[in-house]
């Protein structure tokens, strides 16, 4: 009898060997704050996480940046503007098609190649921050496609994602009425911390006494396009929180301002 005919694409294993999974059941999972009430890097309650952001890292699009903040990892990449195909996307005024999505390795749980829930309220919040600064009048009937791939999730995704877009756009030479920079913060009734990693948001997703922020800042008129808060919190607390968020994006501008000079110096 003739044995199968082997998969040359495949690399099988010995037949006795086995998956290796990580048990982390056992591990209780850390608080927010310490124990003497300090973060878990050592950072100032308001303290942001150094930031490295290099535009045009991807040569076959029309612009893009690469950012990396703590342990997160992403690559944006802008394509267009180009014209509409179907004629029921006709617009005088153009598009902006968003869209992030998580590489399988980019955290503990493996993503699937279709866009789940968190992936898709993403992409629908980035679209709402750079459609508030980009002028869709520039380009009629036409349409900008930006991706964001993200290649390690070390918290505070979704700002990441949004500052990244911004440099983007700006690398693709769109027209904008000004950049867009996001931070994430988490807050309670005693303290608040901005750029959350990823350990603070899985704690603050575990303690209800805690509530998280996203918002997405346009620094030159001091306009929020996008704010996502998700908790119980008292109104003025959350006011608070916007304020302090406000002032945090300030300091990811000036990031932004440096990579797109030292972009222009080098063309």
């Amino acid at each position: 009898k003739m044995p199968p005919p082997a998969d040359s694409r495949r690399i099988c294993g010995p037949e006795e060997s086995f998956p290796v999974v990580a048990d982390t059941s056992s591990a209780p999972t850390p608080g927010v704050l310490q124990d003497n009430s300090s973060r878990h890097d050592d950072r100032g309650l308001d303290a942001v996480r150094p930031m490295f952001v290099q535009c045009g890292t991807v040569a076959q699009a029309s612009g893009s940046a690469f950012l990396e903040v703590g342990t997160t990892k992403l690559i944006c990449s802008v394509h267009g503007p180009r014209d509409t195909v179907r004629r029921r996307d006709f617009q005088l005024r153009g598009q902006i098609s968003a869209e992030v999505k998580f590489a399988p390795y980019a955290s503990k749980r493996r993503r699937g190649h279709q866009a789940d829930r968190e992936e898709s309220d993403m992409s629908r919040l980035l679209t709402q921050a750079v459609e508030a600064a980009v002028l869709l009048e520039k380009f009629p009937k036409a349409r900008v496609d930006v991706h964001v791939m993200v290649l390690e999730d070390g918290g505070a995704v979704l700002p990441s994602a949004i500052t990244a877009a911004s440099l983007a756009l700006a690398d693709a030479s769109i027209e904008m009425v000004d950049m867009v920079c996001g931070v994430a913060i988490a807050f309670n009734e005693r303290s608040i911390l901005v750029d959350t990693s990823g350990v603070e948001e899985e704690a603050v997703e575990e303690d209800r006494s805690w509530s998280s922020l996203t918002l997405a800042l346009m620094p030159a008129s001091n306009e929020v396009v996008a704010l996502q808060q998700r908790g119980h919190t008292s109104s003025q607390r959350c006011v608070e929180a916007i304020k302090t968020a406000a002032e945090a994006c300030l300091r990811v501008h000036q990031v932004q301002r440096q990579c797109l000079k030292a972009a222009i110096e080098q063309t």
